[in-house]
């Protein structure tokens, strides 16, 4: 055992290591890093440099719970970066635990915080279990706080099986921020993040 590994797993057993002021632990990320490789056989296509600063991912969501993680997991493979994804359910224990992972709830207060540190924050299109490369919608309240920051969104299409180990991850290039922000800018930047994944998920 090396010294540094030795010293992570003094941290873990005697409670000193650190998480961030929305909960992530980002040393349990890479502890569970190889276990994640074995689960996902991840193959990531497009922008393979994304940009730095704040940014707000857009990702298509068809069957369940592994979309958002496999996204996570690409980023991280990409560029190191952790993706704060937005939906986790407010209830012990299961929130809390989310949060440890990246997770982070649905609330604008929180989106726009996170934005403002510089994070990448995840945000899914509604779900379509029938319909394959199919973009669901997106609410417009859920990028208000992203227009408010001036935070770039970067569309996502995910494809692959729920139960599956192969998964394919296509990362679009960046939609320029609002000019003027207000509710039609809100409600011009959901529709072009929709028709950015579809546009991804049509070539897959």
């Amino acid at each position: 055992m090396t010294t540094a590994t030795g010293a992570l797993l003094r941290r873990r057993i005697d409670g000193t290591f650190a998480v961030d002021p929305w909960g992530l632990d980002a040393e349990l990320v890479e502890l569970l890093a190889p276990a994640a490789r074995l689960r996902w056989d991840i193959d990531v296509q497009g922008a393979l440099a994304l940009p730095g600063g704040p940014l707000a991912l857009v990702a298509n969501r068809r069957l369940g719970l592994s979309e958002p993680w496999v996204v996570a997991e690409a980023v991280r493979r990409l560029g190191g970066r952790h993706v704060r994804w937005v939906g986790i359910p407010d209830v012990v224990p299961v929130g809390p635990g989310l949060r440890r992972l990246g997770g982070v709830l649905d609330r604008p207060d929180e989106i726009a915080g996170l934005l403002r540190a510089g994070e990448v924050v995840g945000l899914s299109l509604g779900r379509e279990p029938a319909r394959r490369h199919h973009a669901g919608a997106l609410h417009p309240e859920v990028l208000a706080p992203v227009v408010e920051t001036g935070a770039k969104v970067v569309p996502v299409a995910v494809d692959g099986r729920e139960l599956g180990r192969r998964w394919r991850v296509v990362v679009g290039e960046a939609l320029e921020p609002a000019v003027h922000p207000g509710p039609l800018a809100v409600a011009d930047l959901a529709e072009q993040a929709r028709a950015a994944v579809q546009h991804l998920l049509d070539r897959l």
